[in-house]
């Protein structure tokens, strides 16, 4: 029935199979968490850049605007107090509307981006 020859035969001649099986697995598990930060980082990169670079342009068109509302009004505070008025309203905003419009968009953008592209294609094909 059960022979202890045939298997110590076995797993002396599969010992080394199995090593580099693991070894394999090991390498490829490691090289999926490389790949999958790597492009999380990325993705943290280019959103720093693209925050970084709005904020450029919202503070150029906040200081454009409180020079309209100076030349329209004949006065730098009120101008100014427009101008620190709409950024009061653009932050209310934000804070009341953050998860629709940026915590939900970000997990789901850290999830789409976490998944391998073979993974993707098997849920395509079914």
């Amino acid at each position: 029935m059960y022979d202890k020859d045939k298997f110590s035969t076995f797993y002396r001649d599969n010992k080394d199979l199995l090593k580099e099986y693991i070894e394999i697995r090991m390498d490829l598990i490691r090289l999926q968490g490389v790949r999958m930060l790597s492009r999380s980082f990325s993705l943290v990169m280019v959103g720093l850049i693209v925050i970084l670079l709005s904020l450029f342009i919202l503070f150029f068109l906040g200081i454009a605007f409180a020079f309209w509302i100076s030349d329209l009004t004949g006065s730098n505070v009120a101008g100014f107090t427009s101008a620190a008025g709409l950024f009061a309203l653009l932050l209310i905003l934000t804070i009341i509307f953050r998860r629709p419009l940026f915590q939900n968009p970000m997990i789901r953008l850290f999830i789409n981006e976490s998944i391998p592209e073979n993974e993707e294609e098997e849920t395509d094909t079914n």
